[in-house]
């Protein structure tokens, strides 16, 4: 029997967790989550789950094949707990999205991987004051997730299969793992996002440079939409701040965030106002359903942005302040897409826990 440590309470810890008690509740004796924020903190805008758009739309290039099949399992998953978990925070929502001609469909259009998929009217993309000839708009059903509210249910099906949380103050090494726990443990999952380069810097050196925030800067209004909205290429005559695009997506409680910045290497916690400004602007422009929303609240957060993307797989660390080694499944550097490849990511980790095991596993999920 095995004895697993959790490094992480965002959504890919969290989710990494649950699929692990799920993939081996015959080999797992004990399933501990470590972390320093868990759902519900907002203190810290490095913990990025809570600050999330959270939805699903697909980044992963064409190329990507591995990245691909992790999303599309995450969206077929995600669609179920809509149906099937009325309280988990997930709603079903359609999204419009407006992609420059000269760009390279995603991959889930070209495939029409998507449910209810369709090329929206020339007249839609003119409403949005947009130039048709220079954009294409399509809509296809999606989610919207209440971070907050579906990482809180994420924990409470993580204790119902027996596993455990507890709140520690933030690791400053691997090793540290093991004064924690009190034992090597036999597997450790390392999901701490941005601070993954520093957990590692004397173990893994190289990951100090790979690992890097992209900021992001987030409106919440009160007004609702039926629909979510990206335009991910601004138009010139909306004078657009470095690195601003646009994404609305209503929470499943009612209101909307507005998006969006991603700005990498900035690790500023600053709101800038200009910033705010440009987006509400651009917002009423593009979505004159909302000319008249109210802005309650703004902040900022950081996703966990990584040179090369996501990094899983396993390794094998020398202890040392201890005896032995110690096996690390890594899942961390994700950027923006923690919510929408969070399944998919998860159980990757499943098949590295298999090697580290030597147990051959079984998706507990049925599509």
């Amino acid at each position: 029997m095995s004895n697993v440590v959790v490094l992480g309470g965002g959504v890919s810890g969290l989710t990494s967790a649950l699929c692990l008690l799920a993939q081996f509740k015959d080999t797992i004796r004990e399933l501990t989550v470590l972390a320093s924020e868990y759902p519900g903190d907002y203190h810290a805008p490095d913990y990025t789950s809570p600050w999330a758009g959270a939805n699903w739309c697909s980044f992963a290039d064409d190329g990507d094949k591995l990245q691909i099949q992790r999303d599309k399992l995450t969206y077929g998953l995600l669609l179920q707990l809509a149906d099937s978990e009325r309280d988990c925070g997930i709603k079903k929502f359609c999204l419009k999205t407006f992609i420059p001609r000269k760009s390279v469909l995603p991959w889930f259009i070209k495939e029409r991987f998507v449910k209810g998929l369709k090329e929206l009217a020339n007249e839609e993309v003119v409403s949005r004051k947009l130039d048709p000839c220079q954009v294409r708009g399509f809509e296809f059903l999606t989610v919207s997730i209440n971070p907050t509210r579906y990482n809180s249910y994420l924990v409470s099906q993580i204790v119902k299969a027996g596993g455990t949380v507890r709140r520690i103050k933030r690791l400053d090494t691997i090793d540290e793992v093991v004064d924690v726990m009190g034992y090597v443990p036999s597997l450790v999952v390392n999901c701490t996002g941005v601070n993954a380069g520093k957990l590692l810097r004397e173990v893994d050196p190289d990951e100090q440079d790979k690992v890097f925030p992209v900021k992001g800067h987030i409106l919440q209004i009160y007004e609702d939409l039926p629909f979510q909205i990206i335009i991910e290429d601004l138009p010139k005559e909306d004078n657009p701040v470095p690195n601003q695009f646009l994404n609305v997506f209503p929470r499943p409680e009612g209101g909307c965030i507005v998006g969006g910045l991603a700005a990498k290497g900035d690790y500023s916690e600053d709101i800038d106002p200009e910033i705010s400004s440009s987006m509400l602007r651009v917002m009423k422009k593009h979505i004159p359903e909302l000319s008249t929303a109210t802005v309650y609240n703004s902040y900022v957060g950081f996703r966990p942005g990584r040179k090369g993307g996501v990094r899983i797989d396993l390794s094998e660390y020398p202890l040392a302040r201890h005896v032995g080694t110690i096996k690390v499944v890594h899942n961390y550097g994700i950027g923006g897409a923690g919510y929408q490849s969070s399944y998919g990511n998860a159980m990757e980790v499943c098949g590295y826990a298999e090697k580290a095991f030597s147990q051959r596993p079984r998706c507990p999920f049925r599509l």
